[in-house]
């Protein structure tokens, strides 16, 4: 029989569901709540924040597995997810959340009586009056004492909302507040206990287990203050256009609690209406709420941990839930597919479905664009370890879009489309047309870009010809001057035709793999032997100047970095980057530099938490505290490597906050591998360099259906000896062939 109780987790209290006399169940140790939360320490962040910082952007969202539906308390319309811990009132409850902006679909909020108005019906509410566990969330809305609990299907939410004083229930959907905004709404009456409508492109049907007495327009006023984006500041007033009035649901008595499932789709009414039927209609509450967690229970014990403290084991599971949110999924249950999709990440071809007609079957689940430049390095290996199913539906879906656009979909920066789609097929993920995919990866990398021409590689002509992204010398840049990037680009392109060169090397396209293997050394046009970073450079030659290494940019030059963030990022050929330094000496001391400089106080949203110049708190310097390895001073990577899963994760006076933007999984995706001792260096390649791990033991289920074990054998902080499968491993890197076999690796340390 199932019984609710509770479990106190870092201080906050979590529902969990139990079965019998079970074990502990791991969905006990996820706390959804990490990763809500602002850094506002100088000396953690590395400046004095100017604005709210983005140390997470992670919701507590009701959800499941790659679920279209992410049912979320929204705090603060216009933020990443829309909870945002530190803000004390509960605005309403989107269908729709995320890492990013533009979601937060469909907000309704429980009332009572004439307790509000059209512009004033936030409640207050308390931390010691929440909970949150995967599939559920709960709160009391303290304005009007109502309880209110969420739980969801794939496609579906499902709210219950008891009324502790026995008020006349209303319910109010505020369907032009929504994450980007959205004056274009309907709501209509179906039946005494059913409204549908849409907001956007977005459809809803919503069913009610109380009986509709009333639907009344409210009326707001049309002057508002802004909503600034997180990072952004304040905006003072703007006026809000089209329909900007909310509609408020009066309900005949009843003591019972007010019942809500909601169920959207991005295809049609019809659609909405399926994904209830098929998903939620016949079930109750707690039914809706088991389902979900036996389903997190399950994706979760696809990793089991022995050994390391509590602490390590909620942050762990709390990591390691967050990688199974994206990319979510875009179809309706019985298959068919609408005509857009993708988020703020998706440039060049962003959605999966592009011009695709609304009753297509495409005989797989498709999912949204994932946002590649965040996740390539992280979530997506992940994905293609432990759910290959998922990450081959995820390629189709990329080369659904690419067949219609002739491309495939890029994310905010750089082409890393390829290098997902390369290590995926590398570990064994071949459900998909790959020579249809390479076709793909082959336009996009060899289209020249040009006037009036859209492609995925912004300045590929120049690429093309030059072997660099060139950059205009501007008098004067700011952190805020906007240009090419070069610098960044040169470094992203040349991996990502790496990674095309391997997918090349794996059909027998030997020509190409020569071109691409050429092309990956690109990286070197852009180095300055004479300051020793990744510099701009003209496309006369000539180096941009002044240069200053440690001045960050958001878009030139670099992306969200300075030259120190962005001069080691050349995982396919380390061994060649440091051959352009004067010695492996120099470039050691070149490491020690990059991790001792201090930060200059420079508040620049997207960068925070440093350790030197290195920046935790975004993707691009992921994979650098793995360098000394290569100049055979692995004790210096391990003691960073130590300091940042120590320090910098469940972060602020709560122990909630992380080092950055979580970015649909790619921060929390780094704990997850780096506190298992293993790490996708090059995530197009099918290795991972190895660490000690925090836990004594770690089993992962693979896609292959075996089980790979690692051991960490004695106390030490550093490795003395490395075995797989019993045999002594040559040099730092473990390959997934051996570990798909279930080849145990042994770490020993001393």
């Amino acid at each position: 029989m199932k019984k609710i109780r509770s479990l106190i987790l870092a201080g906050i209290i979590l529902p969990a569901l139990t079965y019998g006399q079970a074990k502990i169940r791991l969905t006990n140790y996820v706390n959804p709540l990490i990763g809500t939360t602002v850094l506002t320490d100088p000396v953690k962040l590395g400046y004095v924040a100017p604005w709210r910082t983005w140390n997470g952007l992670d919701g507590p969202a009701a959800t499941v597995p790659f679920g279209m539906v992410q049912a979320v308390p929204v705090t603060t319309y216009g933020s990443g997810s829309g909870y945002e811990y530190e803000v004390g009132t509960i605005k309403a409850f989107a269908q729709t959340s995320g890492t990013d902006w533009g979601q937060l679909n469909i907000p309704i909020m429980p009332l009572e009586g004439a307790n509000f108005t059209a512009d004033d019906f936030a409640s207050p509410y308390s931390h010691a009056n929440e909970a949150a566990h995967p599939g559920y969330y709960r709160v009391l809305l303290d304005r009007y004492k109502i309880k209110a609990e969420l739980t969801a299907t794939k496609r579906a939410a499902y709210y219950k909302y008891t009324y502790l004083g026995g008020q006349d229930k209303k319910l109010a959907f505020d369907l032009v507040h929504s994450g980007g905004g959205s004056s274009t709404w309907e709501l209509n009456k179906a039946g005494d206990y059913i409204v549908t409508g849409k907001q956007g492109n977005l459809y809803f049907y919503a069913v009610l287990n109380h009986k509709i007495k009333s639907i009344d327009i409210n009326k707001r006023n049309p002057i508002q203050p802004d909503i600034p984006r997180s990072g952004q500041g304040a905006g003072g007033q703007r006026k809000l256009s089209g329909n900007i009035d909310i509609p408020v649901i009066s309900f005949e008595k009843s003591d019972k609690p007010l019942e809500v499932k909601i169920a959207i789709s991005s295809v049609s009414p019809d659609g909405a209406k399926s994904n209830y039927d098929i998903e939620i209609a016949n079930k109750t509450f707690d039914q809706v709420y088991q389902e979900a967690d036996q389903t997190w229970e399950k994706i979760l014990s696809k990793i089991k941990v022995t050994g390391g403290t509590k602490k390590q084991k909620t942050m762990f599971y709390s990591c390691l839930y967050r990688q199974f949110w994206y990319p979510s999924v875009t179809s309706d249950a019985n298959g068919k597919i609408s005509l857009g999709g993708g988020g703020r990440r998706q440039g060049f071809g962003a959605g999966t479905t592009a011009s695709v007609p609304r009753d297509t079957i495409p005989g797989f689940e498709v999912h949204q664009g994932p946002g590649l430049w965040d996740v390539f390095r992280t979530q997506l290996v992940v994905l293609s370890m432990l759910r290959p199913d998922v990450s081959n539906n995820v390629i189709k879906s990329l080369i659904l879009a690419g067949e219609r656009s002739g491309f495939l979909s890029t994310s905010f920066h750089g082409d890393f489309a390829s290098s997902y789609i390369a290590g995926a097929y590398a570990r064994g993920v071949r459900g998909y047309d790959i020579k249809k995919a390479y076709h793909l990866m082959l336009n996009n990398a060899n289209t020249p870009a040009g006037i009036g021409v859209r492609v995925p590689r912004p300045h590929n002509d120049e690429y093309l010809k030059l072997g660099y992204v060139p950059e205009v010398n501007i008098p004067n840049p700011t952190t805020e001057t906007v240009a090419s990037a070069g610098t960044t680009k040169t470094l992203e392109f040349a991996y990502s035709d790496y990674s095309v060169a391997q997918v090349a090397k794996a059909l027998g396209d030997k020509d190409t793999y020569s071109t691409m293997m050429k092309r990956s050394q690109n990286y070197k046009n852009v180095f300055d032997a004479q300051t020793g970073f990744m510099r701009g450079r003209q496309a006369d030659g000539k180096w941009v100047t002044p240069f200053d290494p440690n001045y960050p940019y958001y878009e030139f030059m670099y992306r969200e970095a300075n030259a120190w963030q962005a001069s080691f990022f050349v995982p396919q050929d380390t061994k060649g980057l440091i051959a352009l330094h004067k010695s492996p000496k120099d470039f050691e001391l070149k490491l020690d530099s990059l991790f001792t400089i201090p930060w200059g106080g420079y508040a620049k949203d997207n960068l925070s938490c440093f350790l030197g110049q290195f920046c935790m708190g975004n993707q691009p310097d992921f994979n650098y505290p793995y360098l000394y390895y290569f100049v055979n001073k692995p004790e210096k990577s391990q003691a960073i490597l130590t300091k940042l899963l120590s320090d910098y994760y469940g972060m602020g006076p709560e122990r909630l906050a992380l080092a950055g933007m979580d970015d649909y999984g790619s921060l929390t995706g780094w704990y997850v591998f780096n506190a298992m001792g293993i790490y996708p260096y090059s995530p197009s390649d099918p290795e991972y360099i190895v660490s000690v791990p925090i836990f004594d033991k770690v089993e992962m289920q693979l896609g292959s259906g075996k089980t790979f074990t690692i051991t960490k054998k004695g106390g030490g902080k550093n490795i003395s000896k490395l075995t797989v499968g019993g045999k002594p491993l040559k040099g730092w890197f473990i390959n997934y062939d051996d570990m798909s076999k279930g080849k145990a690796l042994d770490i020993y340390t001393k």
